[in-house]
């Protein structure tokens, strides 16, 4: 029984390898071209081209080239895949594609000779100055253009517009409370109040009267400060000076370099 089994299977691979011998040659280049568009669909691309380069040595056709170049182009291997598309233009100079072979070549060298270039400028090595050489030695010093230049600081115009703030709601505060005293002053006493009766209530008019001055000034910086600041080194600087007494006060601001 068992030597029966064993010449069984010995007649059946006899005749597998004789159907597989019978298979012409086209046939199994197409067998595995078509392998190879499967493997390239999922992106197999060392499959793809072993299935191309497989068809292509058996069948020999020239547009297998094509396919072989694809797959060498899409893994970035462009020198493989410049050397496939000439030999597709040396088997078929004037055959359909080959104009817009050409065209893929010639992009293709291209972006081979880009290619080339930039690995040559990763791989330079820079040399750093000689000991006691002066930096800019044998090169051109670099312009303002290039030097990086600071963002702008906001800080103090945000502190002139918080000031400026703070000293509008001061203002109307005592302004509150100085027509408040007046009223009180206007009822208790008119029309016979004296300077006594209302000294309380001037001198809180005069305090909303300063902190609208302080605040006006405090704006008008911040919006200075913020528009005219543009991050430079030799920007110009703004300062409040002020001063304030019992009959009025000032502030003025000034610029300095």
């Amino acid at each position: 029984m068992r030597e029966r089994l064993t010449a069984l299977t010995l007649a059946l691979c006899l005749i597998g390898s004789q159907a597989s011998a019978q298979e012409d040659p086209d046939t199994l280049a197409r067998r595995h071209f078509e392998s190879g568009v499967a493997y390239l669909v999922e992106s197999d691309y060392d499959n793809a081209l072993k299935a191309f380069e497989k068809a292509y040595e058996l069948s020999k056709r020239p547009d297998l080239l094509l396919n072989i170049a694809t797959v060498h182009e899409r893994t970035s291997q462009l020198g493989p895949a410049i050397d496939a598309l000439k030999r597709y233009l040396v088997a078929v100079p004037e055959g359909e594609q080959a104009d817009t072979v050409r065209l893929r070549l010639a992009n293709l060298e291209k972006r081979k000779s880009e290619q080339d270039a930039q690995a040559a400028a990763a791989q330079r090595p820079v040399t750093a100055p000689a000991p006691g050489q002066p930096t800019g030695a044998g090169t051109s010093p670099p312009s303002d253009a290039s030097t990086p230049r600071a963002g702008p600081n906001r800080l103090p115009a945000l502190i002139a517009f918080g000031a400026g703030g703070l000293a509008l709601t001061g203002a109307v505060v005592t302004g509150v409370m100085a027509q408040s005293e007046y009223n009180d002053v206007e009822a208790r006493c008119s029309p016979n109040c004296n300077q006594d009766d209302i000294s309380s209530g001037k001198q809180l008019a005069l305090f909303s009267t300063l902190l609208t001055g302080a605040a006006v000034v405090g704006a008008g910086l911040g919006l200075v400060l913020w528009l005219g600041d543009d991050g430079s080194p030799t920007q110009g600087r703004l300062h409040l000076t002020g001063s304030a007494h019992a009959h009025g006060g000032a502030a003025r601001a000034v610029l300095t370099f």
